[in-house]
């Protein structure tokens, strides 16, 4: 089963036409709510997931790292997208605030001892978090 979380009622709308035309409706829970209420919620009823991705607002990935890590078990997996922020992260010279808050993101998971992880550099960038 998966669950998606999203707050916007236009892009559900969009996803859930996409699932029933693929027949996939019955394996498919959509909750349209915040993120970070939503998985504090899931923390509280008990639930685990093996794989948990994260592609949502930036400058809340360490939220959702942390929480995240709650619900899932040892040797699962958490991934996030767009680590690599267009390759800006590696550009010294740009400095806005969005690659500034992907800098940051990556060196936190970097000095994270709570996971293995690595960087894949497929389209823009993506981390694979395994929980020891």
């Amino acid at each position: 089963k998966i669950i998606t979380l999203d707050h916007d009622k236009k892009i559900v709308h969009v996803a859930k036409n996409f699932f029933k035309k693929g027949k996939l409706e019955n394996k498919i829970e959509t909750v349209i709510s915040p993120a970070l209420d939503t998985l504090k919620k899931f923390i509280q009823e008990g639930k685990k997931f093996d794989l948990v991705f994260i592609d949502a607002d930036k400058g809340n990935y360490k939220n959702y790292y942390d929480i995240s890590l709650n619900l899932i078990n040892a040797k699962a997996l958490i991934i996030f997208d767009n680590v690599l922020w267009h390759g800006d992260v590696y550009k010294k010279t740009v400095t806005d605030k969005q690659t500034n808050i992907m800098r940051e993101f990556n060196k936190y998971i970097k000095n994270d001892n709570r996971v293995e992880k690595v960087i894949l550099p497929l389209g823009d960038g993506l981390t694979i978090c395994r929980k020891v």
